[in-house]
């Protein structure tokens, strides 16, 4: 039987980090990953679709580069990163596009709505969408606005977000991008420092109830002396992995009031040099006119390449989830009404579709709280059993950086550190 100081399951942003800290400390770690690669929800792919060209398929920007942990690690070793957005913009309403005035109308309304949102007060927290008021419903940039704040960044609708949580996780500060992209970066950064990791071994239960701490895989059984959780709450919420015993309920209900939010890519590549005369990365979205409306945002043309990226979240990606076909149809018929009738006459057939939804390592793209579980990132941090069962992630975030790779980075040592306290006079061999 295989014995380590520290198992970590899970082999993304949290468990690479968690191992990288352990091992530096001396001790013996191990990393479960369940897939057949690491990285986790940052994975940079170079698909034949688009000719090698690279994709973060997943976490792309490096948010709040200020406190970024992956920052740090890249700029130690020289790595050129660069400032993401800053492209010209282009916003198409009603059948054409915006004027100066149209921009200036939808900035007005989005700092308004903002103030709405910030104003009101957090007790009792209540649904994001009960913040904004009439306002929602009185200006007609308001369901866009909605849109774009929520359902894409947020990965989930207002009106089952909370309020606190939306407000604590508004990402300031720089966005920062990698040379051949964040996935790629993570893996060049974290995965020779974390030691070994063994892919294709899922843990199926944990029983935590003695000294040491087992855990079942495919592979057999590991003992620890202590161990540490970093997958998806979409796996712990699907009972992909067992407990003996049963999780405290507190953590189990963290658990459900943290649900995984979706943010899905729709990616075409134009067949030939046709840019539509956009001379460079552009981003261009269309204002919905209702609330609910399915929402895109486009970014064409990303690092001169040759396609065109889409971005949908919340309901809409989970609506398009697992139905390609339907993705590339919204995704075009969206295209045309922005640029004319046969805009994507410059399109290549097919596409890519991201699989966050129906990938059964992940089961989402990050996680959202729901109104009112205020308490829940902090519940889910809560170590158990000593420091002995520990679950870390993007989802335990309590800094504003939850649903981020440098905020599961920071809780990957987090978890580390409180075992390194808690056995800094123990040897559990």
């Amino acid at each position: 039987m295989t014995f380590v100081d520290v198992l970590i399951i899970g082999a993304g942003s949290a468990g690479l980090a968690a191992a990288a800290s352990l091992r530096a400390a001396g001790k013996t770690t191990l990393v479960l990953e369940a897939s057949a690669r690491a990285g986790g929800r940052a994975r940079t792919s170079r698909p034949d679709f688009l000719g090698g060209a690279w994709l973060d398929e997943g976490a792309a920007w490096l948010h709040m580069a200020e406190q970024n942990p992956l920052v740090d690690l890249a700029q130690a070793r020289d790595v050129p990163l660069r400032e993401a957005f800053g492209n010209p913009s282009r916003m198409f309403l009603g059948g054409r596009e915006g004027s100066p005035a149209d921009h200036a109308a939808y900035e007005a309304a989005e700092s308004a709505w903002f103030a709405r949102v910030f104003a009101h007060p957090k007790t009792p927290d209540l649904p994001l969408a009960e913040a904004i008021g009439p306002f929602r419903h009185e200006n007609p940039f308001a369901p866009t606005i909605e849109a774009w704040e929520a359902s894409l960044i947020e990965a989930s609708d207002a009106k089952v977000l909370s309020l606190t949580d939306f407000c604590l996780n508004q990402l300031d500060g720089t966005n920062m991008m990698a040379p051949q992209g964040l996935g790629q970066l993570l893996l060049d950064m974290l995965t020779d420092s974390a030691g070994e990791i063994r892919l294709n071994c899922p843990a199926t239960r944990i029983d935590w109830d003695g000294p040491r701490t087992r855990v079942e895989t495919p592979q057999g059984v590991i003992e620890a002396g202590a161990v540490i959780v970093t997958v998806s709450v979409g796996v712990l919420a699907a009972g992909q992995i067992a407990f003996t015993p049963a999780l405290p309920a507190p953590t189990a209900q963290a658990i459900a009031d943290l649900p995984m939010g979706l943010l899905s890519k729709i990616v075409l590549r134009a067949a030939a040099g046709d840019r539509l005369g956009m001379t460079g990365p552009t981003q261009l979205f269309r204002c919905v006119e209702k609330l609910g409306d399915p929402f895109i945002s486009f970014i064409a043309w990303p690092r001169d390449t040759d396609h065109v990226i889409g971005f949908c979240g919340g309901q809409t990606a989970w609506d398009l989830a697992g139905d390609p076909r339907a993705a590339f149809a919204f995704a075009r018929e969206v295209w045309r009404d922005m640029l004319g009738s046969d805009a994507d006459r410059i399109f290549a057939e097919g596409g890519i579709t991201t699989d966050w939804a129906t990938d059964p390592h992940h089961l989402g793209a990050y996680t959202y709280s729901r109104p009112g579980a205020t308490t829940a990132r902090a519940t889910l941090a809560e170590p158990l059993a000593g420091g002995r069962l520990i679950f870390a992630g993007e989802a335990c975030r309590t800094d504003g950086m939850a649903g981020t790779v440098g905020g599961a980075i920071l809780d990957g040592r987090r978890a580390a550190a409180i075992i390194l306290g808690s056995e800094r006079n123990t040897d559990h061999r």
